[in-house]
């Protein structure tokens, strides 16, 4: 996946996220080849868990948490549109990752 990917499949989300958010998405996302929603998946679990790890923290981590959540999110997103049979096995990957 490269940023130049993800953000021309996130041009064709309706509604587009807003610029911030693509910026953070492209932030965490990996540039390394592999499964799409796969890749969204882990690095929104990642960012879940950088998030997690400061329990202390406050409004500065709501883009992070808003960020992670959308990364899994469009991560099932993109499953569904690749191949819906994937879902099963997706929910499987982010629910054992245990954030």
């Amino acid at each position: 996946m490269t940023n130049a990917a993800l953000e021309s499949w996130l041009e064709s989300r309706r509604p587009v996220p807003p610029a911030r958010l693509r910026q953070h998405l492209a932030r965490f996302a990996p540039e390394v080849p592999g499964s799409f929603p796969e890749l969204l998946a882990d690095a929104g679990v990642a960012l879940l868990r950088r998030v997690l790890s400061h329990p202390e923290g406050g409004r500065e981590l709501a883009l992070d948490l808003l960020t992670a959540d959308a990364l899994v999110t469009y991560a099932f997103e993109a499953q569904a549109e690749t191949d819906i049979s994937g879902l099963n096995a997706l929910a499987q990957r982010v629910a054992g990752a245990k954030a």
